[in-house]
């Protein structure tokens, strides 16, 4: 005697299947879109990024053998043009100030090991985001271990 599901109950089968399956790929793609990979490289240089009606606009280029103001509204505000600038939520606050919805940062690392997340590899340069914290804590010329995020934007998570 073979048993033999009805005709109802095989398409809630079907449909609770593709269900799981459906579970376990969404799953897989949260797993890897929200992953971190380490990365080492040493910091080429750093860029202070303002926005306003939604365009970006370099503000300051720091280099090795200092600063590089892009925009002359935040001249002002950077009377010592040393190389390890430190930006703090005050300093944040007069560039925002100075007509800028948001501030941005970035540094620009040069990879000693390659970087899956981005496609690139070892010896190639990529502006990564990161954190106020994150850019006054980078020296230039220095190297430094850390983690990338999948992001739209090619961004560090955190510094080791």
């Amino acid at each position: 005697m073979a048993f033999r599901l009805s005709e109802p109950f095989r398409h809630f089968a079907l449909a609770a299947a593709a269900a799981g399956i459906v579970a376990i790929l969404v799953f897989a793609a949260y797993v890897l879109a929200f992953s971190t990979i380490t990365v080492v490289g040493t910091v080429d240089h750093k860029t202070i990024v303002g926005i306003r009606d939604d365009t970006q606009y370099t503000l300051v280029v720091v280099v090795p053998w200092g600063i590089q103001i892009k925009q002359p509204a935040v001249e002002s505000l950077f009377v010592d043009k040393d190389a390890n600038v430190t930006i703090d939520a005050s300093l944040e606050w007069a560039i925002m100030s100075c007509g800028y919805s948001e501030i941005r940062y970035l540094a620009s690392m040069r990879l000693t090991t390659g970087d899956s997340m981005n496609r690139l590899d070892p010896g190639e340069t990529m502006a990564y985001f990161v954190k106020r914290d994150d850019f006054n804590g980078l020296r230039l010329a220095e190297s430094f271990t850390f983690e990338v995020e999948k992001s739209e934007f090619a961004t560090i998570a955190s510094l080791d």
